[in-house]
């Protein structure tokens, strides 16, 4: 039987803690996929006009991964006024650090590869689809059955699962934020392949996921895809009280209470049950600021961004009035801290330049996608721009997957319109 590794690197994209491969250390299914994908083309005698394309028109991800390998190469040497925090290490220091190095070229790799990918056959992103659809029904299955104390089954390589409120949120995922947004992007392309029954599915789907900014997301992401019939003066008329009753329904509620108002509204000098995430996110984002502004031509270095959390925490002058165990969680001793915001964590690790660099990145893909008039695609991009104001890191295979696809639309009219010509 003949394996197609197209399709096992789209379906196995949500697969990031299950079914894992020990080689050295554990490898994503997706991950060797991707490199047995790249070594195809990287054999291919001859360069594509596809290809030349693509990277005159990607130039600016080639400088920010020149500017992210510049600052893992200064940072190896560069010695800093205080003591690092410490942690236990993966390896050690430097090669943390050229792990992360690693994982931003495979993401590049996989930003080209699905680009090839898709300007040959754009219908494969159906596969991408079927991999989201088991991922999800995975997702509801662990959700239901850990909050009604039923055993349940857990796929290989997953350790233990991320849980809110006694709900299992994270499905294949190692973090519930993961899944919320891969959800998200897997509706974006359904709604694209008008494939709307699965479309709406993934979008409900994003419940399980517990991710405040995925569900929130949700919203922006209908509003944008159906604007020309939400904006009509007669389906305002009649939507615009039922949607006032209901949000000031919804804000009587303890969930609005705890996971809306708490985590973006609740002032955090007292720190209470609500604010608890919120408090956390301010201290970590300080943090990557600040360190930040102190090294703006190379940032702190890939990965790097907790060996310098302590210097930089300032938690008791954000949370004055706290508790005993919050100290303790906030100094996280022991444990390497994340920012949890990739543009703070960009900022951080790579600099200022990479940082405006990496934003016009972003900025050029949602014009590409805005200007080929694809609602559902661009809306994806949107939402993922939200999401990085509370996400884990941008080091993740299957963004970068969906950021190829506007580009491949594009290179796949420009082709049909020369067909039509010649």
């Amino acid at each position: 039987m003949k394996i197609d590794i197209r399709k096992v690197f789209l379906v196995f994209l949500p697969f990031t803690q299950a079914l894992t491969l020990n080689i050295f250390f554990p490898l994503k299914i997706s991950e060797i996929a991707l490199v047995i994908l790249l070594l195809f083309y990287i054999n291919k005698k001859t360069i594509s006009r596809d290809t030349i394309w693509f990277f005159n028109n990607n130039l600016i991800i080639v400088l920010v991964a020149i500017l992210v390998t510049l600052s893992f190469i200064v940072n190896i040497y560069w010695n800093y006024p205080y003591p690092p925090k410490e942690f236990p290490f993966r390896i050690n220091r430097v090669g943390d650090s050229f792990i992360r190095v690693c994982y931003f070229y495979l993401c590049l790799a996989a930003y080209f590869v699905s680009y090839r990918l898709f300007t040959k056959d754009i219908k494969i992103l159906e596969i991408w689809i079927f991999g989201a659809i088991i991922a999800a029904v995975y997702g509801w299955y662990l959700f239901l059955s850990s909050k009604l104390n039923i055993p349940y089954f857990k796929l290989p390589g997953i350790e233990e699962p991320q849980m809110l409120e006694g709900f299992i949120r994270s499905s294949t995922f190692k973090e519930g934020n993961y899944f919320g947004l891969f959800l998200l992007l897997s509706a974006s392309i359904a709604f694209y392949l008008k494939k709307m029954t699965h479309g709406w599915f993934l979008l409900f789907s994003v419940i399980v996921s517990m991710s405040t900014i995925s569900i929130l997301s949700v919203f922006i992401f209908i509003f944008f895809f159906y604007k020309k019939k939400l904006l009509r003066l007669n389906f305002l008329l009649k939507v615009i009280p039922v949607v006032i009753i209901g949000i000031l329904i919804f804000i009587q509620t303890e969930f609005y209470q705890k996971y809306v108002y708490g985590k973006l509204f609740d002032p955090t000098k007292t720190l209470t049950q609500n604010n608890f995430s919120k408090a956390d996110r301010i201290i970590t984002a300080n943090v990557a600021f600040y360190s930040g502004i102190d090294n703006p031509f190379f940032g702190v270095g890939p990965a790097n961004y907790g060996l310098h959390y302590d210097h930089y925490n300032k938690y008791k002058k954000i949370v004055v009035n706290r508790n005993a165990y919050f100290d303790h969680f906030a100094q996280r001793k022991n444990e390497r801290a994340i920012p949890n915001n990739v543009y703070l964590e960009v900022f951080s690790e790579y600099g200022l330049i990479a940082s405006v660099l990496f934003l016009l990145f972003l900025f050029l893909i949602l014009t590409k996608a805005y200007y080929l008039k694809e609602d559902s695609i661009t809306a994806g991009i949107i939402c993922i721009i939200l999401s990085f104001n509370a996400f884990p890191s941008f080091i993740m295979l299957f963004i970068w997957v969906f950021l190829a696809i506007p580009f491949a639309i594009h290179r796949n009219k420009l082709n049909q319109q020369k067909l039509i010509t010649n």
